[in-house]
């Protein structure tokens, strides 16, 4: 195999110059009808010295300081220039009436200086100054996640070192989120570790390898967690293809990085569409 890919590469830098733009220019021509789609996986900001509901416990930002405050015009002036045609974030197609009229809230006065929420922060911020009349709801919330039943299943089926290597992953995670936030890392850094791509790899993993296999041979409770979150991205992804008209050139879906790790791999499979990253809009 080693030879192999040496014959590759010694093919490849052999190439005349020119070969190699005329194939980037077919690349870039063949991307041009693609929707462009950008992903942003992000932590929860309203969780701000309080507790969230995931199983993961991290602390979290002050996203109302000024430093963030910062970071945050910074990276909304890029997106702008991405210039996305809809944004999608976490809330639920029947919350639409309420996210409307929040928005319009949002527009109109000063509620959301002091709300902390990336929805708000992020999401209604970018649409605001883009002039957009909406921001569209795309979760699902009809789905289970018996996290607590799984351990208790992986109990009885004597799956200790399943269960050791669970919560040291979680340790892991939280010890090297917790010190961005201790050590006051900029908002652009944060948002780049939640959405690198080893790093959505192994949330997507912690499922696929992880918790399936959770629960003796006749139990399935593992399998049904990871169908039941796996599901939600569905719904969730076909929503947004539902919302998205042809006229569509760009968009861009805000969610919790857990949710983007999935639907990454799932669009990825999609002729039609283009994953944009924003460390890559941020280096433009």
């Amino acid at each position: 195999m080693k030879y192999l890919f040496f014959y590759i590469t010694l093919l490849l830098v052999s190439c005349h110059p020119n070969k190699i733009e005329e194939k980037s220019d077919i690349l870039q021509e063949s991307n041009k009808d693609k929707l462009q789609v950008l992903l942003i996986g992000s932590s929860h900001w309203n969780n701000y010295q309080s507790e969230g509901l995931d199983v993961v416990q991290t602390n979290e930002v002050d996203i109302l300081s000024k430093q963030y405050q910062n970071d945050l015009e910074l990276i909304v002036s890029k997106i702008k220039a991405f210039n996305p045609d809809k944004i999608f974030v976490e809330r639920t197609i029947n919350y639409q009436p309420k996210l409307d009229s929040l928005y319009n809230l949002y527009k109109t006065t000063s509620w959301g200086d002091r709300r902390r929420n990336e929805i708000y922060q992020l999401g209604f911020r970018t649409a605001k100054m883009l002039g957009h009349q909406r921001v569209y709801g795309v979760d699902h919330r009809n789905t289970s996640f018996p996290y607590d039943s799984l351990i208790k299943t992986m109990k009885k089926a004597g799956q200790t070192k399943l269960i050791t290597a669970f919560n040291e992953d979680i340790e892991q995670y939280e010890k090297t989120f917790n010190t961005f936030i201790s050590e006051k890392k900029s908002l652009q850094e944060i948002l780049y570790f939640l959405n690198d791509k080893q790093q959505r790899k192994s949330n997507f993993d912690w499922y696929l390898s992880g918790a399936n296999k959770g629960g003796g041979i006749n139990e399935n409770v593992g399998s049904f967690l990871t169908a039941e979150w796996v599901k939600r991205n569905i719904y969730i992804y076909g929503s947004i293809q539902k919302y998205t008209e042809p006229k569509d050139q760009r968009i861009m879906v805000l969610m919790g990085a857990g949710h983007i790790a999935v639907l990454e791999s799932l669009m990825s499979q999609s002729s039609s569409m283009q994953i944009i990253e924003l460390k890559d809009l941020m280096n433009d």
